[in-house]
């Protein structure tokens, strides 16, 4: 009947449940039956139960101070200080810091011992140094001996080959000398450090405890007081007894095998039970030696106590269980049914009903998380709007402000109020850190850290409400009622400043802020957005990352009558005949003039500032059309030139533009006007080598023609004209007049049938031999065979 209504409940968490608590009430019976069984049993089995629960306790308590000197080990060996002291290479570089790290390291050791109350004593064995380091002390290998291990049974020899053994580690019996000076029985743990050199033994680790400490531990166990109990280490040292006596011969050590056991040995006409076990932990055994007699007079107390555990296990197990089992279900289930009926999840009868509950948990807060992110989205979205709204003086009449106020939790603290704009400057440094980012992110990122800044730096004492305003960011601020108008300017400079400073210092943001008046009521914040719009004009004067206060800008223009701006004509005419000229050096001299008359001394309204700009700039347009058609310069080949001019947002980039358009003005007009030279001077020396050219045609039968007389001729040097006439021509000015007489001498010879003395005296050369010279030079052959072959 129960498996019949359990069966269709398989999967369910009551089927669990009652394996849990059948498994929960089978173990003690189980136990209980396992006791009954063994005590009916050989004495032999009860005496293992018994010794192997009582060296399991021992165990536990003594593998504890074992692991405690092996985290010790631990601690000391990974010291920073230590590993530095004995493997860097830095005590090379500054040996003075070799004596200091040993010191230090004594301290920690000082530290540790006393975080450490369970262990005697500790020390490093430094083997370089023939040393020891003890808490608070430093002392070389003998002393420390003399301080530490005085005793006949360990001499210094063998206490110095112990500590200087390579790759050791483990447990050894040792002496040590107490506080008092007298020596103690210890045990101490040993371990060295890795030497990469096999012959060198780098440090030892030494950790003491004493055996009183540990058997400590067993003085309130009847069965070990009256038998032995020994640790025994992997070599089968004795390293704790609680006897006097030594190990006798006749134990078996041979009988060691496993991780537990018992066996008999008689000695002196007693027989013992050894029952030995291996530590969980090292690599040690447990053993005890107890008279086999002790153990008699507990086997009925044994029997009874295991017919009263098994009884009551099995009565008290099966009430606690059904009632558990039902009590803890129903809320469970009431729980599922609720869930079941308004979750919107299918439940099958017989499920896991915590499985179901956890699905329907999960996905319930997921659906709070995203209605929670949604309200809050368009929560923050419509504060925005509402914000921008007045700022521009566009609230809307259907809902009343203090409403609207309420419902953005927007508590004002006052009727007074102040709105800060923010301009983000060229803001590429905080983008390059963000590469992984899309540039929309990067810009959300930086107008999320911006409101948060300005926010907190403003509620310190007011309060104050960001909002994204086209290019900008606004900041209505709220002032504290009660505070003094001056000391209410006074604070919206420094949030204005102090978020300035933080954001370029921290985010390497640039912003320029600009800061309005006081004004009372809501009505009054239009008028304080209008004021820090115009204070934000400023920025073409003042300059960019400035805070603009519009109280003070117009403090500095009542103190100043407008006089318009410094630009007279002859400065303007002044700045043309540089350019035209060239001369960007004095051009720029003049245009860095103007800027300073301006700007320097006072700070002119925004609208003389751009009717300036244009003066500047119309001044450029006018030199270039003075010296050309414009419509062939630098300016209607780079349109943008001028519109990025126009578009300058600070003095600076204005200054800077114009006197880059300054340098182009003046390169163009420098080319231009080098160009005008260079056809001016090539024009005259075609004119002059024509005249040379006519006076050779001219003169090329008198026998005195040369360079000298054609220098002569027109008031030049003869070397400086034969350069000039080969520069232009190619060819050098005698040449040019052999060529011509040659020629003419040609036709002669073709024309006339003169003979060759008489050609030659009519082409200016006295001297027959030098006129055929020169026409066979130019012609190749002779004159009689050149009038052979007219003649032929």
């Amino acid at each position: 009947m129960f498996l019949n209504r359990m069966w269709p409940k398989r999967r369910s968490i009551v089927l669990k449940w009652f394996f849990s608590y059948m498994a929960v009430l089978l173990l003690p019976i189980a136990i209980s039956v396992i006791v009954y069984n063994e005590s009916n049993q050989a004495l032999t089995s009860e005496i293992h139960q018994a010794n192997s629960s009582l060296l399991k306790q021992v165990r536990e308590v003594m593998d504890n101070q074992f692991r405690t000197m092996e985290r010790l080990n631990f601690e000391i060996t990974w010291n920073l200080k230590v590993q530095d002291l004995l493997y860097s290479n830095k005590y090379e570089v500054y040996p003075n810091e070799f004596v200091y790290d040993q010191y230090q390291i004594t301290q920690d050791l000082k530290l540790t011992k006393s975080a450490y109350a369970s262990i005697d004593e500790a020390y490093i064995y430094i083997a370089s140094e023939d040393a020891v380091l003890l808490p608070g002390l430093r002392r070389e290998s003998a002393f420390a001996y003399q301080l530490l291990h005085r005793d006949k049974s360990l001499s210094y020899e063998q206490w110095k080959s112990l500590v200087q053994r390579r790759d050791f580690r483990g447990y050894i019996p040792i002496n040590r000398v107490g506080e008092d000076g007298m020596p103690r029985k210890a045990i101490a743990y040993v371990s060295s450090y890795p030497s990469y050199n096999p012959d060198r033994p780098v440090a030892t680790n030494v950790i003491m405890i004493d055996q009183k400490r540990i058997l400590g531990a067993i003085d309130n166990v009847e069965l070990f007081t009256s038998g032995r109990v020994m640790v025994l280490n992997k070599d089968n040292e004795v390293l704790v007894t609680n006897s006097n006596e030594t190990l006798t011969p006749s134990l078996p050590l041979s009988h060691f095998t496993g991780d537990s056991g018992l066996f008999y040995y008689e000695e002196a006409g007693k027989k013992f039970e050894v029952f030995y076990i291996r530590s969980a932990y090292a690599d040690m055994k447990y053993v005890s030696i107890i008279p086999s007699q002790l153990f008699w007079q507990k086997a009925e107390h044994v029997r009874s106590m295991t017919y009263m555990s098994i009884i009551i296990s099995i009565l008290g197990g099966s009430v606690l269980t059904y009632f558990f089992l039902w009590r803890n279900y129903n809320p469970i289930r009431r729980l599922v049914q609720s869930f079941a009926g308004k979750a919107g999840l299918p439940y099958a009868k017989g499920g896991n009903e915590l499985h179901f509950l956890q699905q329907a948990l999960d996905e319930t807060l997921l659906e709070k998380d995203k209605m929670f992110t949604q309200m809050k989205q368009q929560n923050n979205q419509l504060r925005n709007n509402f914000i921008v709204k007045l700022l521009k003086g566009r609230v809307d009449g259907h809902m009343p402000i203090d409403e609207a106020l309420t419902a953005y939790n927007m508590k004002p603290n006052s009727d007074e109020f102040a709105v800060l704009l923010f301009y983000l400057e060229d803001n590429q440094p905080f983008f390059e850190k963000i590469e992984q980012m899309e540039h929309k992110d990067k810009l959300k990122l930086l107008q999320f850290i911006v409101t948060n800044i300005v926010e907190e730096l403003a509620a310190r004492k007011h309060r104050g409400y960001m909002a994204e305003m086209d290019a900008t960011l606004a900041c209505l601020i709220n002032l504290r009622e009660g505070d003094d108008k001056q000391i209410q300017a006074e604070d919206l400079l420094d949030i204005a400043r102090g978020a300035q400073q933080f954001l370029a210092e921290a985010y390497h943001i640039r912003l320029t802020v600009s800061v309005s008046g006081i004004h009372s009521s809501f009505s009054g914040i239009p008028q304080a957005y209008m004021e820090a719009l115009d204070a934000m004009e400023y920025k073409l004067v003042i300059g960019s990352s400035e805070v603009l206060s519009y109280e003070e800008i117009q403090k500095g223009s009542q103190q100043e009558p407008e006089k318009g701006y410094y630009y007279p004509l002859q400065v303007e005419q002044q700045l043309i005949n540089y350019a035209k000229i060239g001369d960007f050096d004095k051009a720029k001299q003049t245009l860095d003039d103007v800027i300073e008359a301006n700007f320097r001394q006072m700070v002119i309204p925004v609208y003389f500032a751009k009717c300036l700009l244009f003066d500047l700039v119309s001044t450029m347009v006018k030199t270039i059309n003075e010296i050309g058609d414009i419509q062939e310069s630098f300016l209607m080949d780079s349109p943008k030139r001028i519109e990025r001019l126009m578009a300058c947002e600070t003095f600076e980039d204005m200054k800077q533009q114009l006197t880059d358009l300054l340098r182009k003005v003046c390169e163009y007009t420098s080319a231009k006007r080098q160009k005008h030279i260079q056809q001016s001077r090539q024009r005259v020396l075609h004119e002059l080598l024509h005249k040379v050219g006519s006076f050779i045609e001219e003169r090329y039968d008198d026998p005195n023609l040369n360079i000298s007389l054609i220098g002569e001729k027109f008031d030049m040097k003869a070397t400086y004209l034969s350069k000039l006439f080969k520069d232009q021509t190619g060819e050098g000015l005698l040449d040019y007049i052999n060529k011509v007489r040659i020629g003419k001498a040609k036709e002669m010879i073709a024309a006339q049938h003169k003979n060759v003395t008489d050609v030659a005296s009519l082409v200016g050369y006295n001297d027959v031999n030098a006129f055929i010279r020169t026409f066979k030079k130019y012609e190749g052959i002779t004159p009689g065979k050149y009038k052979e072959t007219l003649d032929a």
